[in-house]
C-alpha cells in the first residue's frame, strides 16, 4: 500500500463516521497532528494490498457501524480474509473433523488420520493425547468439551501472532532471539 492510498482510507473513514473520526486532524499551524496520524496508520497498513485493506475496512464498517475501526482491527480483519477456509473453523467444526478422522482411519491408521486434519485440529489432537487417545475416548459431552477447550487454547495461541504482518513477525523473532542469547 502507498501512503496516498492510506490517506484515501482515512478520508473514507472520515466520511463514514462524520462526528466520530476526524481526518484531517485539527492541526497546529505546521500540520503535525495529521502527519503523525498518517504515519501511524501507514506504519501498520503498509504491508497489505490496498484492495485487501478496503475489503477489510468495508466489512468492519458494515458489521460494526457504531465506532470507527482502529488500524489494528483492520490488520486483523485483513489477515482473516487472507486465511484459507480450512483455517477458519470453529471449535465445534474441529471436533467434528477429528471424529470423522477417527471413524475413517481408526486406531490402526493414526498417521493418515492426523494428516487428514487441518494444522490447528492436528495440534489440538496432539494436545489431547494423540490420535490413539482420541480413538479410545468415548464420544460423550465431557470428552467433546475437553477437546473444544484444547482447540480454543490452540487457536488463541495461534491468533496471538497470526495477525501480525510477516516483516513485523520477523522483527519480533529477532528481538526474542536476542533476549535468549543474553
Amino acid at each position: 500500500m502507498e501512503k496516498s492510498e492510506c490517506i484515501k482510507i482515512l478520508s473514507y473513514l472520515n466520511n463514514c463516521y462524520n462526528n466520530r473520526f476526524k481526518f484531517p486532524k485539527p492541526n497546529y499551524k505546521d500540520g503535525t497532528r495529521t502527519k503523525l496520524m498518517i504515519e501511524a496508520w501507514f506504519d501498520l497498513l503498509q504491508y497489505y494490498e490496498y484492495q485487501l485493506v478496503v475489503a477489510a475496512l468495508k466489512k468492519l464498517i458494515i458489521n460494526r457501524p457504531q465506532w470507527p475501526p482502529t488500524p489494528g482491527e483492520i490488520v486483523k480483519e485483513a489477515e482473516k480474509l487472507k486465511l484459507p477456509d480450512q483455517a477458519r473453523i470453529t471449535a465445534g467444526e474441529a471436533w467434528y473433523l477429528a471424529l470423522e478422522a477417527v471413524h475413517k482411519y481408526g486406531y490402526y491408521n493414526p498417521k493418515e488420520g492426523m494428516e487428514s486434519l487441518p494444522p490447528a485440529v492436528r495440534e489440538a489432537v496432539r494436545n489431547f493425547g494423540g490420535f490413539a487417545a482420541l480413538c479410545h475416548s468415548q464420544d460423550n459431552n465431557f470428552v467433546k468439551n475437553q477437546f473444544i477447550k484444547i482447540f480454543e487454547k490452540v487457536e488463541l495461541k495461534r491468533k496471538d501472532t497470526a495477525y501480525l504482518p510477516k516483516p513485523f513477525k520477523k522483527k519480533l523473532l529477532l528481538i526474542s532471539e536476542e533476549k535468549g542469547v543474553q
